[in-house]
């Protein structure tokens, strides 16, 4: 296989080198590794810690870090994208702004996550236009977020088959373990189907190691004497594990259903817990801000990572390869990413069921043909196949169905560049939608964002 990582110095991305060389090193034997990224020290720094890992050995492919984007996107099989699009102090003032107006905060399912799509947009429609004529039959796996707007819109509005991948696809297999057996762990015996919305999907149905979730397992676990397990964590994370799990057992108890995944930006829009309140604490008070110098300290902290990176791969000798990636985030093997069951699948070696997001192209029940979505698909080789009978259970088909327009409104925004149809999509976002005060809430963003084309602060026109 020949992939090309784009923001490849991304400091994620060596431990999942090496969870698929150490889980399926026939992916890459004999294949190619491009590593793109305009800081080509930071690629050829991971470039040599590859090489230097000892999974490597099993593998022996080929790896080359450039700043040429042509180079590299040409004759590829899979292109895996990993940009960075937040910028300080603009995120953490929208942030406060968000709590202001009574509204949820990220960077994907919420109206922070629409203002961040408007940075990156362009450039990913651009690749995928580059890749079109350079590698037409190639996959493009988005993981910057909001991975549901930019898969829509390159499905949509290119030749280009994509996939939005997300962290949280490895989610449940910790989360049931922590739910049922009280066990903190990741499990991959956990076989489920989920449908809905990236950080916001339903389990519809599902197994462990032959036992069914909703007639047996989870009956069997989940009784009037349930308590949350303890963690050995402390401080807030304790406080977010502890809360998605209480979260999770009241969803089963109330709803007869479990959500796919725990991030709170999915599990506001439920109101379940006190995951607001969780994460103001998390994210601090305005006052304790440091506006003026916060872009230099970020700017700062970032070069110092990259800086203790780049030495460690001139130094390889001093990487303590055993250590597990919590001990070591640098270089710490994970075999939990999302990308090691697609590329498995893509390399024909298995065909592999993951959870992504993509088009709903007839597969989720009550959606709109060509809406974003996230649901359950197998893949091998080149082909896609959604799973059978998925659909969004009852108590929240609405609210599903506004948060998919949301998104799917943003892609033809950004495909487009039509401030108009962003202002819908805006309109469409199903919190507080008849409340006065949201005008003045998107004004104040738009006032933030200055940084992105000044076309999109148009959209104020179109808003009443």
């Amino acid at each position: 296989m020949k992939a090309a990582f784009i923001g490849c110095g991304s400091l994620r991305l060596l431990p999942i080198f090496r969870g698929i060389f150490h889980e399926c090193p026939e992916i890459f034997r004999n294949g190619e590794i491009r590593l793109i990224d305009l800081k080509l020290d930071r690629a050829e720094a991971v470039a040599r810690l590859i090489a230097a890992c000892p999974e490597y050995q099993n593998v022996q492919c080929k790896v080359v870090a450039t700043t040429n984007m042509d180079e590299g996107l040409t004759g590829i099989d899979v292109l895996y994208l990993t940009m960075a699009a937040q910028r300080e102090p603009t995120e953490t003032l929208a942030k406060f702004l968000a709590y202001e107006y009574g509204y949820f905060s990220s960077d994907q399912l919420s109206v922070n996550g629409a203002f961040l799509s408007l940075r990156l947009g362009g450039l990913i429609l651009d690749i995928a236009k580059k890749l079109e004529k350079l590698s037409p039959k190639a996959l493009m796996l988005i993981f910057p977020n909001p991975v549901a707007v930019y898969s829509c819109m390159v499905n949509r509005f290119t030749k280009i088959k994509a996939l939005g991948i997300c962290g949280g696809f490895g989610n449940h297999r910790w989360d049931l373990g922590r739910l049922c057996f009280g066990k903190d762990g990741f499990d991959p015996n956990w076989n489920v189907v989920a449908a809905g919305v990236n950080h916001l999907s339903f389990i519809l149905r599902g197994e462990y190691k032959g036992e069914d979730l909703y007639s047996s397992l989870l009956p069997r676990t989940l009784t009037d004497s349930w308590k949350p397990m303890e963690f050995n964590n402390t401080g807030i994370a304790k406080e977010m594990m502890e809360m998605a799990i209480s979260d999770l057992y009241n969803m089963y108890r109330k709803y007869n259903t479990l959500v796919f995944s725990t991030e709170y930006d999915g599990l506001a829009h439920i109101s379940i817990g006190n995951s607001e309140k969780i994460l103001k604490k998390y994210d601090g008070s305005r006052d304790a801000f440091d506006v003026k110098n916060a872009r230099a300290n970020e700017l700062a902290r970032i070069e110092k990572r990259f800086a203790e990176f780049i030495d460690l791969s001139k130094n390889p000798e001093k990487v303590q390869w055993d250590l597990p990636r919590r001990e070591n985030p640098y270089c710490g093997r994970d075999i939990t990413d999302i990308s090691i069951p697609i590329l498995k699948a893509v390399a024909g070696i298995e065909k592999m069921r993951i959870v992504a997001s993509h088009p709903n192209y007839g597969v989720v029940e009550g959606l709109p043909e060509g809406a974003a979505a996230e649901y359950t698909m197998d893949i091998f080789k080149d082909t896609i196949t959604p799973v059978e009978n998925q659909y969004i259970p009852s108590p929240f088909r609405g609210l599903i169905a506004s948060l998919s327009e949301f998104q799917t409104l943003i892609a033809e925004a950004l495909a487009n560049r039509d401030p108009r149809i962003f202002a819908a999509a805006l309109d469409a976002y199903p919190v507080h939608r008849f409340e006065t005060k949201r005008k003045e809430f998107f004004r104040k963003m738009f006032d933030l964002y200055t940084d992105v084309d000044p076309l999109w602060s148009k959209a104020m026109d179109y808003l009443y």
